[in-house]
């Protein structure tokens, strides 16, 4: 009977062990994967430009906020051949880190062919393309690519994104041609547009993690709500126009937990 108590406990002995060194085991897995989503945010985050670019026609303020480690949304910033200055907002469809790859992927297809394309339509014809000759899975996105000039022209393309605002001293419009959501069929054919813009006329671009951010009560934002905050703050410069918007995001949503990136 002792031989058989004493067997017993060396088992149970050995049984928490066995689980000790598991649970151990897991945590450092746990710790790695921690810090590689930390570097992984860290390299996301360094191939975004920086907030604010201005030039001697325009100012502009940027953020993009993960609500992961990692997201898919991203944009970016580009001086054009001709003098121009373009910029690109987008929203890969899903989250986490496959979102935040292909995000990388298309940052890196846009720097290449903006570096030469002197219209819109175009670049992001060429976008679409590249998605599918990468042959990846899941491959979805929005883009809106905009180039504005001296003189207060703005050309854009608008590939399914949630139409940015133009904010004039006459009112708001939407600024909704482009074509369909990129990655969904190879030989798309994407319109852009060229209007007029005044000093002191605002472009609002962004990602639907800010018109769709929700609150403790389920109720979306809206573009309702974000018109209202532009429209609260005449005349402020961009990166207040940004600080602006985002306080009341974050006013409205409460302690609700975010479910998308807001860009």
């Amino acid at each position: 009977q002792a031989a058989r108590t004493a067997l017993e406990t060396l088992s149970t002995e050995a049984a928490v062990a066995i689980e000790n060194a598991r649970l151990y085991r897991e945590a450092l897995d746990r710790a790695q994967l921690d810090q590689e989503l930390k570097v992984a945010a860290a390299i996301q985050q360094s191939l975004l430009p920086a907030s604010n670019r201005s030039g001697t026609f325009f100012s502009t303020a940027g953020t993009s906020v993960p609500c992961r480690s990692v997201g898919g949304d991203f944009f970016d910033y580009v001086d054009v051949p001709d003098g121009r200055f373009g910029f690109i907002l987008g929203d890969v469809a899903g989250k986490g880190a496959p979102a935040a790859l292909l995000a990388a992927a298309v940052l890196g297809m846009f720097g290449a062919e903006a570096s030469y394309q002197v219209r819109c339509a175009p670049l992001v014809t060429r976008l679409n393309h590249g998605l599918f000759r990468r042959a990846i899975e899941a491959r979805f996105l929005t883009a809106f690519y905009g180039i504005l000039g001296g003189d207060g022209s703005l050309l854009y393309s608008n590939a399914g994104h949630n139409a940015p605002l133009l904010v004039t001293s006459d009112g708001v419009r939407r600024l909704e041609t482009g074509g369909m959501v990129l990655g969904l069929f190879e030989h798309a054919a994407f319109e852009e547009e060229a209007v007029t813009l005044a000093p002191g006329d605002v472009i609002v671009a962004f990602s639907d993690g800010v018109s769709e951010a929700m609150n403790e009560a389920g109720e979306e934002y809206s573009d309702e709500r974000l018109l209202a905050s532009v429209a609260a703050n005449p005349g402020r410069p961009p990166q207040e126009l940004l600080e602006a918007l985002l306080a009341d995001v974050r006013r409205f949503c409460g302690r609700a937990t975010p479910s998308d990136d807001v860009t």
